[in-house]
């Protein structure tokens, strides 16, 4: 039996920590291990943490807030070695019992190093809002596709052990910058990419609730979110460019993988080189012409 550690982080998650938690301990035909990083919770998300420490003893780490991109990565550097297989989970989803089973068999048959899964949206109450992509959707799965438009949910992935110990050397590790910018599931789906291929199932084995309080979500939050999103941008430098951010540390981190990413290098080589190459990589973002030109130009690709 396959043994899975799987790694949350938590912030005031009072709400629907419970339910997420024991849909996780629930996994079948696996031996899991539950390691949470509470990231500075101010509700009642401790206490109920020491009761499941307690009681069904998993093994939680209380610390400061560094956001939830650092937050999993953290918690990826900090769980010990000598698991099969490694997975993330948020705290406010529910996973069918055989979510991590059918995970590890398609890793096991495909021979790739990260494994992502489509997901079933679901409201606040946990009703079922469909799919969040067609059967017919393309997912993108190569690192400059990728690293235009990330489809690969943090929540559904299950990594290997050797592409884990590959992610936590300390020569490999993405800055806090980078990861308060793109947040870790498009790291690790990058590096995954790169370093093994992603093993992609477009059955859902998670209902993925969808709240006002989402971090990342399947809907792009409308008008007001754009806005708040471009806000960050212009006040806050570190928030910007955060497509030639990642490239650039695909190719430091992990040079002899990308020794044969023409798109990756250009992504991180400049405006010139990124508008040269614009034809490719605006049919992976779907942005307009004038919008990817205008991005490109003012420095927040």
């Amino acid at each position: 039996m396959s043994s899975v550690a799987v790694l949350m982080s938590a912030y005031n998650g009072e709400k629907f920590i419970c339910e997420q938690i024991d849909s996780i301990l629930a996994q079948k035909d696996v031996e899991v291990s539950l390691y949470i990083r509470d990231d500075g919770s101010s509700d009642s998300t401790k206490d109920i943490l020491d009761t499941y420490v307690k009681e069904r003893g998993i093994t939680v780490y209380y610390c400061d807030n560094v956001g939830v991109g650092n937050s999993f990565m953290e918690l990826m550097y900090t769980a010990p070695s000598g698991y099969d297989y490694y997975a993330f989970a948020d705290q406010d989803d529910i996973w069918e019992e055989d979510k991590l089973i059918e995970a590890v068999k398609l890793l096991q048959e495909s021979g790739k190093a990260l494994y992502g899964s489509n997901q079933e949206c679901v409201d606040i109450d946990g009703n079922s809002m469909g799919l969040r992509y067609a059967e017919e959707k393309y997912i993108y799965l190569e690192p400059a596709q990728i690293l235009s438009k990330n489809m690969i949910a943090g929540c559904t992935m299950v990594l290997t052990s050797a592409l884990r110990e590959l992610m936590v050397d300390d020569s490999r590790r993405p800055s806090k910058t980078l990861l308060r910018n793109r947040i870790h599931d498009v790291w690790v789906a990058a590096v995954g990419s790169l370093c093994g291929g992603i093993a992609y199932d477009n059955r859902s084995f998670i209902k993925y609730r969808q709240h006002g309080n989402n971090v990342v979500g399947a809907y792009d939050g409308g008008l007001k979110k754009k806005c708040k999103e471009r806000m960050k941008k212009a006040f806050h430098k570190e928030y910007r460019n955060g497509r030639s951010m990642l490239a650039k540390e695909l190719l430091i981190k992990f040079p002899e993988f990308t020794s044969d990413c023409p798109l990756v290098k250009a992504c991180a080589s400049g405006k010139l080189a990124v508008l040269r190459n614009r034809k490719v990589l605006r049919s992976y973002t779907g942005e307009s012409r004038l919008g990817f030109f205008m991005k490109v130009v003012l420095g927040l690709f």
